[in-house]
Order: C-alpha cells, then sequence, then structure tokens
C-alpha cells in the first residue's frame, strides 16, 4: 500500500496545486502531502503489519487455537517494545498500542484466563517450551488425573447401572423357575512341600502383585509430562491436534486432556462467521426450511 502511494505521490501533488480544481482557493493554503507525511505512513504501517498478521492468524478457522495467544503476545511485546531510534510519532503508536493489549491479559483483570491460557500454550506441542514455571505443568498433571478419574468414574457407573438392570431382569423371573446355581469351586490340594512351605509360597505371591501393580495415575501423568517435554517443538505448519492423535497411544492422558484444550478457539470469528452464514441462509424467503435443512446448508457454507 505505501509502495502505491509513493508512485501516486507527483500526482497528488500536481493534482492538488492545479487551480482549475481548487479555483476558489489560495494555492499556498492548499492542504499538500509532505515527506514528513510520507515518514509518518510508512512508520505506520511497518508499526502495524505485525498486528494485522496476528489478527489473521487467531481468526483462521482450521487451526487457530487458545494455546496461540500467549506466544502471539509475546510477539507483539517485542515489536511494540519502544527503542531509542523511534521516531516521537513510532513511539506513540507504539505505547497507545501495546498499553491496551497488555491490560486485557493480566493477573489483576482476568487472572483465571491467563492460568487458562498457560496450560494451554504447554499442551500445544509449537509453544510448549515456552513455558518454564513448573506450577504450570503440576496444574496439568492434576488436570490429567482427574478427567481421567471421571472418566472412570462414569463407566464404573454405567457398568453398576448394567448391573442393576440385571439384577432387576433376574428378579422378574417367575417363582416357578429355579435359577441355575454357580458352580463351586474346588480348593487345589498343595503337596507336601506345598504345605510345608505355604507360608513362604504366601509371601513370594504378595510380593509378585506388588512388583507387577500398575502405576498409579499420578504416576502415569508425570510419565507422560517428561516424555512430552522430551518431545522436540514441531513447525508451526503442523496442526496440533494431528500430532496429537499421533501420539495418542504413547500419551493417552495428556492426549485427552489436550482435545479438551486445543478444541477452544483463539477468537470468536468463526462463531460469528457461523451466525453471519445463518442469516444468509434463513430469510423471509425461506423461512420454511427444516432445523437439519438449515444445519447441512450452513456446515457446507463454512467447510467448502
Amino acid at each position: 500500500m505505501v509502495e502505491r502511494f509513493i508512485e501516486q505521490y507527483p500526482i497528488i501533488q500536481a493534482a492538488s496545486r492545479d487551480p482549475r480544481i481548487k479555483k476558489d482557493m489560495d494555492r499556498d493554503r492548499l492542504l499538500r502531502v509532505y515527506d514528513d507525511d510520507m515518514s509518518k505512513c510508512e512508520d505506520f504501517v511497518d508499526t502495524m503489519r505485525v498486528l494485522y498478521t496476528s489478527t489473521l492468524a487467531v481468526s483462521a478457522e482450521r487451526s487457530a487455537t487458545v494455546g496461540q495467544i500467549l506466544p502471539i503476545l509475546d510477539k507483539l511485546r517485542a515489536k511494540f517494545e519502544v527503542k531509542d531510534e523511534d521516531s516521537a510519532f513510532k513511539k506513540a503508536i507504539k505505547e497507545k498500542v501495546w498499553a491496551d493489549l497488555s491490560h486485557r491479559y493480566t493477573e489483576e483483570t482476568n487472572k483465571e484466563l491467563l492460568l487458562f491460557l498457560e496450560e494451554a500454550t504447554a499442551l500445544d506441542p509449537h509453544f510448549k517450551g515456552k513455558i518454564q514455571d513448573e506450577a504450570v505443568w503440576t496444574r496439568l498433571e492434576n488436570e490429567a488425573v482427574a478427567l481421567f478419574a471421571g472418566d472412570k468414574i462414569g463407566e464404573v457407573t454405567q457398568q453398576e447401572g448394567k448391573g442393576r438392570k440385571e439384577q432387576q431382569e433376574g428378579e422378574e423371573v417367575s417363582e416357578g423357575e429355579e435359577m441355575p446355581e454357580a458352580p463351586e469351586k474346588r480348593k487345589k490340594k498343595l503337596s507336601a512341600l506345598g504345605e510345608l512351605f505355604q507360608d513362604q509360597d504366601q509371601e513370594v505371591l504378595l510380593q509378585s502383585e506388588i512388583d507387577t501393580q500398575a502405576p498409579s495415575l499420578a504416576e502415569k501423568a508425570k510419565n507422560e509430562l517428561l516424555i512430552y517435554q522430551r518431545f522436540p517443538a514441531v513447525l508451526s505448519s503442523v496442526h496440533p491436534f494431528l500430532w496429537w492423535w499421533q501420539k495418542r497411544d504413547q500419551m493417552p492422558l495428556l492426549a485427552s486432556l489436550a482435545k479438551k484444550y486445543l478444541c477452544v478457539q483463539a477468537s470468536s470469528t468463526p462463531s460469528e462467521r457461523v451466525l453471519s452464514t445463518a442469516g444468509d441462509t434463513v430469510s423471509v424467503e425461506r423461512a420454511r426450511l427444516l432445523p437439519e435443512k438449515v444445519d447441512m446448508l450452513v456446515f457446507l457454507k463454512n467447510n467448502g
């Protein structure tokens, strides 16, 4: 944009001085574009270009996740840092823009949001190396354990419900029918040596059960975090969901937790796009569309 403006600069200047265009105005009072104005335009474009690129990144639909927000803010912080060689105009832009951005992501204004963003950034394979605070990894470990324990409780509840249903069906059997008795397990007869060293055999069996006991959920989560932290960072072109899908067998707890965090969009732009599409699809002329039809049309429009 600046390059085109520079090319048109002589034409604009000549037109502004043409008395045929501004006959009733004094030539010296015409508003002209000076070299200082051109320099300010260049400074403005150079300073705000990174903000434009960041807006495009967080407004994307397919790969913009909430784990990208803090790394993008770090980029913006470095870009809007005031330097000695900056002009007064450029310094004013940087100070104004960064004052507004930094106020939105501080512990005083949004502590819970900041904690959530830190955890989401840690679970993004692109930016996990930026999280050095051990408290973040401890929170993720606890979250993974709680999430997996909640899933297990749900499975147990379903099994208990199924068991109660089977029990009720069994109780509905008529009194004339006899339920088959379960065969009794016969106790294995010990040999003379086995009977003599029975206490020692029990100790061996107990120790074997302890050695083969599966690690606890906390130990599993800690081990998965160690494995995850050893992985090198991935390129920005790799989708985080695809990366976790490929590692789901190796780190099942963290993969489930990452799906919970990274499914959150980085901005509300995609959802607003869907609402706009729905508004264009359902109109007064098309008010008799079935809800299922509307869902399909909106889906095809936004994923075409």
